[in-house]
């Protein structure tokens, strides 16, 4: 049994990467930004009409929830970045006002990972199949883009494999002992 823990583990480690990297590359739902269409071609999965009429419906049901809160974190945003500018602001205040802010966001995020989460839900096996060949392919251009002239992944790895080494470093071994 213990050799099949570290392929688990490896494998719920890549699984976490390709979400986070995905998120960023899409820019929802982890960031919840409304550019989450920018990633997904839906016209590429071939959608049928009664797909493509329940996707579009999630599409405006998303654009109708992100319109109703983005502006307030915004306000927020700008609020807090005078308040911190301000050497006379009460840290109390500026607390309560960057919790706030976090908590919109999480909100939005969770709307955001919903809404995704539905629309997958309309795909079959081979459409969601491309549609995570889509959102891979999109979090190696972002992963490009952010550093460029390392190779794919490199990044992300090198600081998850950091990790787990120091992890697995807190315990000595028995011949450190």
């Amino acid at each position: 049994m213990p050799l099949r823990q570290p392929f688990m583990c490896n494998k719920i480690w890549s699984l976490a990467i390709v979400i986070v990297f995905g998120s960023i590359a899409c820019g929802a739902p982890a960031f919840a930004d409304g550019d989450s269409h920018h990633c997904v071609d839906w016209s590429r999965l071939n959608l049928n009409p009664e797909q493509n009429s329940k996707i579009q419906s999630l599409e405006d049901e998303w654009a109708h929830q992100f319109n109703d809160i983005r502006p307030g974190i915004v306000d927020d945003q700008q609020r807090l970045t005078k308040m911190l500018s301000d050497r006379n602001s009460d840290p109390v205040e500026v607390m309560a006002l960057q919790q706030s802010i976090a908590r919109k966001k999480e909100h939005l995020n969770g709307l955001a990972t919903a809404n995704y989460l539905k629309k997958r839900q309309v795909l079959t096996d081979t459409q969601q199949f491309n549609l995570e060949q889509m959102i891979r392919d999109a979090v190696r251009k972002r992963q490009n883009a952010m550093y460029p002239g390392s190779r794919q992944g490199d990044v992300a790895t090198d600081r998850i494999q950091n990790l787990m080494n120091r992890v697995r470093n807190i315990w000595p071994t028995p011949s450190e002992r």
